[in-house]
Formats: structure tokens, C-alpha cells, sequence
């Protein structure tokens, strides 16, 4: 087995499920994870630092320092997994057959995130030494629930401590090893409608809630995709509102006196969700609407330098190639979308395919994986020209 598959079985069989919803396993948190990625790092040189986001959940950060520290770039996995409820694989053994890796987080992001170490040894192993740019290598703990990890990251200005600020940042995802350079963002709702309980044989002394979210579900399933029809992408497509969840009452013969919906909005990067919210308040202002979660789209420049180097070493001299090829857009958000928002012009990469992610038989090709390493490898060696 190669080194970088070796790897990533370590990191699998390393448990580091994120603990939030129905887990599947009582070996929870990024802790052992982050404890494996610091040594892994300081063996290699780097200056390590810890940063507990949570109790006990902590993002590990290393820095490769070059000669002269005039650029910086910022790898960014993430140390969580999602849950192992229901998988049909064993979870955590990192098993290696018919040329692939299995477990949870095998492709998200285990994977990436073992290419990125990998390619890492590989550069520390040679002897050289980069002129002028500093590697950042941020673990991150909670993008599984939220983006937690990053959040705080920026949160805490723990660059603008250092006296620095990352010239671009690369959120290792399983992305085909196509850079997404552009994604939808992420706007997360509850509407409730409240009422007035009262004994179902006496109704008309009540006031039923699940009927008063009729309204709001009708406006979100019809009328809003309707006011967002005229905005489209060539790469992105529509905005979409989908209802997700739903819950009201307590008992079958009591008038509920609560109702509430969920709605999953995925918007444009040029898109404004505080326009959505505003948008929706003022259309129901018979109910209450919250904020669950606010992610911003990505909507990173083709022609970044850092961009174009990626995209070099990817043709690889092949004719017929074109750096187009290999620049898409994704319908899901990441980390690098809060790696932009605070001013770190970013994108997603990896080996590993989105469509195997949280899957009950995670697994990454062999071969995918090591082409992951060998060209975040060949990519480092770009960053000083």
C-alpha cells in the first residue's frame, strides 16, 4: 500500500463522528482526530496550535513556515464525520478491496484531507524549503452541523492575531478533483404559527395552529419560487425552497396550539438572504419566522492565481485540456464559502466523489485518492512562482 492509503486508513479508524442528532456510535468529537493530525504536523515541523471551538472539540491548526512568510495558504478539511446510523460496511476499520478504501469518511473528507497531509510529507521530505509561502493547515471540527469550526476560526481573528491574512484557501471536499470555485448558498427557516388549545370536541373555542401554517406552506411551495423565477445561472441553475420538516400537536384530541415548518433555501451567490427573510416576514406576519442557519454561496474568481496554477498542474501538459474543464459550480455549501466571507478568496477540492458522501457504504478509489495526493503535491511546488 502507498503511504497516503496507509494514511487514510489511520484517519478512518479514528472514530470522530459529529455528535449532534443521532450519532450512531458512543466514540463522538473531533478530539482524537485532532490529537493524530497535531502530532502528524509536528512531525513534520510545522508550528502547531490547538483551538477549542467547543469543550472538548477543538480545530488544530499547523503552519510550514518558508523563508521570507510573504504569501500564505490555507488547507482547510474538516476533522467530523457524519453519523454511522444504518451503514452496511463496518465503520471505522479502513478496510482496503476491489481498489478501494471503505468507512465513514473515506471521501468526506478523510480523503482529501489525507492527500493534503500527504503531499505535505512529500514536500517536508524533499529538503526545500518554499521562498515565500507560508502553508496553513486548519483541521476544522463541526462542518458537519454547521460550519462550526470555521466560523470560530475567523470568529476569533486568528490570523489578524498572527499578523497575517491568507491569500486563498482550499477546503478539502470530495469534489471529483474539479475545483469548485462557485456554490450555492444555504438559508435555513423555521416558520411557527401558534394557536389555542382547547378539547377537539369543543373546536370552535380553539384556534388549530396546523391550520394557520397552511398559508405559510403554500407561500413557500409556490409563491416564493415564483418571485426567484427570473433568477438563473448559467452554471448554478434557480434558487430553490423546498419544505423539510413539519411538526404540530401533541395529541389527537387536543387543538394544537403550535405548528412549525422548516425550509431549506439554496440561493444564488449574487442572491441576499436577508431580502428572502425580509420577504417572507412581511408576506406572513401572522407567524414567526427564524433564522436557523445563514451560509453564504461562493463565488470565487476563475482568473485567482492560485486558481490558475491548480488548473495547470490538472491539464498537465495534455493537449486538447482546457483550464475550463476542470471548473464547476456545486449545488451543496462548504467551509471555503465562510473562508470567503472573511475575506480569503477560496474554493473546494479533493479526491473523492460527493455522490459516495455519508453514503452506508462509504469508500474512495484507491486511485483517485493517490492522483489526489500526487497533485496537491505538484501544486505546492507552484506556489513561489
Amino acid at each position: 500500500m502507498s503511504e497516503v492509503v496507509e494514511l487514510l486508513q489511520e484517519l478512518i479508524r479514528i472514530p470522530s463522528v459529529n455528535p449532534q442528532g443521532d450519532p450512531g456510535t458512543d466514540h463522538t468529537g473531533e478530539g482524537a482526530m485532532a490529537q493524530f493530525v497535531g502530532d502528524f504536523l509536528v512531525k513534520l515541523g510545522m508550528e502547531v496550535e490547538i483551538q477549542f471551538a467547543e469543550k472538548d472539540r477543538p480545530n488544530i491548526i499547523g503552519r510550514l513556515k518558508s523563508r521570507h512568510s510573504k504569501r500564505h495558504l490555507l488547507l482547510g478539511p474538516h476533522l467530523d464525520t457524519v453519523s454511522v446510523v444504518g451503514m452496511t460496511i463496518e465503520p471505522f476499520a479502513g478496510n482496503a478491496r476491489d481498489g478501494r478504501i471503505w468507512g465513514r469518511g473515506a471521501c468526506d473528507t478523510k480523503g482529501p484531507m489525507a492527500a493534503m497531509l500527504a503531499a505535505l510529507r512529500g514536500l517536508v521530505q524533499t529538503g526545500a524549503k518554499l521562498a515565500e509561502t507560508d502553508i496553513w493547515f486548519a483541521g476544522l471540527m463541526g462542518e458537519e452541523s454547521g460550519n462550526d469550526g470555521i466560523e470560530f476560526l475567523m470568529q476569533s481573528d486568528y490570523f489578524p492575531k498572527k499578523g497575517i491574512k491568507p491569500d486563498f484557501g482550499i477546503a478539502g471536499e470530495p469534489t471529483d478533483l474539479q475545483i469548485v470555485h462557485r456554490h450555492k448558498g444555504a438559508l435555513w427557516l423555521k416558520i411557527r404559527a401558534r394557536g389555542r388549545a382547547c378539547h377537539a370536541s369543543c373546536a370552535d373555542l380553539g384556534e388549530n395552529a396546523i391550520l394557520k401554517i397552511r398559508r405559510a406552506m403554500d407561500y413557500v411551495v409556490q409563491d416564493l419560487p415564483k418571485a426567484y423565477a427570473s433568477q438563473n445561472d448559467p452554471v448554478l441553475g434557480s434558487p430553490s425552497f423546498n419544505l423539510t420538516m413539519i411538526h404540530g400537536g401533541s395529541k389527537v384530541n387536543i387543538i394544537p396550539d403550535l405548528c412549525e415548518i422548516e425550509i431549506d433555501h439554496r440561493s444564488l451567490p449574487q442572491g441576499s438572504h436577508d431580502e428572502v427573510v425580509s420577504r417572507v416576514r412581511q408576506a406572513l406576519p401572522e407567524c414567526e419566522v427564524e433564522v436557523i442557519s445563514d451560509r453564504p454561496g461562493l463565488n470565487t474568481p476563475a482568473d485567482h492565481p492560485c486558481i490558475q496554477r491548480l488548473t495547470d498542474v490538472l491539464c498537465g501538459g495534455a493537449s486538447g485540456v482546457k483550464r475550463d474543464d476542470f471548473l464547476v459550480g456545486a449545488p451543496w455549501f462548504a467551509d471555503c464559502s465562510l473562508m470567503a466571507k472573511g475575506g480569503i478568496p477560496s474554493i473546494a477540492f479533493g479526491p473523492g466523489s460527493i455522490r459516495q458522501a455519508h453514503t452506508k457504504d462509504e469508500f474512495i478509489e484507491i486511485a483517485e485518492l493517490e492522483k489526489g495526493a500526487k497533485i496537491f503535491r505538484e501544486f505546492f511546488d507552484t506556489l513561489d512562482r
